[in-house]
């Protein structure tokens, strides 16, 4: 039997994980190397010195953009994290059935948000040590009450997200070990669902 790509519904992934457990660097590798089709957040947050040209996960606005786009009905949800005066929205997600998978970057506790939208996802988390956490929240010139406020949400965000992740990925290796992680689950996952709808 022969099935229409249109008519297999495929999900869409959705990374997850705390701050600076590596989701942002995973999630730029996977469509460097054209897997996934990102669906970028927009966000009031300054950019990192790795964001000076925009990133694939997220676009930078003013909070007077932001507060136009959310009056224009553009967000399917908005949120703060941490206590930090940075808004995050997500617009609507037009899932393809073919090409690159569709993927949005979330935090575990907007997942259950997400899904009254598209219900059709697969949540993959991504943890490290909290040493080697706080250490590129370092790098990245995170300090102060922003980092404490990042480390203190780590623990919570890790046992959120195991609640409710389809498989978990430790990042204590290589970037390219996890992309070739993630993309063999990937493709398992994706036959298993692909062969449930046949």
């Amino acid at each position: 039997m022969t099935t229409n790509p249109a008519q297999i519904r495929r999900p869409v992934l959705v990374v997850i994980g705390p701050s600076a457990s590596g989701k942002s660097s995973l999630v730029r590798a996977l469509h460097q190397r054209g897997l996934v089709r990102v669906h970028p957040t927009w966000t009031t947050r300054p950019r990192r010195s790795d964001e000076t040209a925009g990133s694939p996960e997220h676009r930078f606005v003013s909070d007077e953009a932001f507060d136009d786009l959310v009056a224009s009905g553009f967000f399917l949800d908005t949120v703060t994290l941490f206590g930090l005066p940075h808004r995050y929205g997500l617009p609507r997600v037009a899932v393809s059935a073919e090409g690159p998978l569709d993927m949005v970057m979330l935090r575990a506790p907007l997942v259950a948000r997400f899904a009254r939208f598209v219900p059709d996802h697969l949540v993959y988390q991504i943890e490290s040590d909290l040493e080697e956490a706080r250490g590129r929240l370092l790098e990245r010139g995170c300090i102060g009450a922003e980092l404490a406020g990042r480390l203190v949400d780590n623990g919570r965000e890790v046992a959120c997200g195991r609640r409710i992740a389809d498989r978990v990925f430790v990042n204590d290796g290589d970037l390219d070990g996890l992309v070739d992680d993630v993309v063999a689950a990937l493709t398992m996952d994706l036959a298993v669902m692909t062969e449930a709808t046949r």
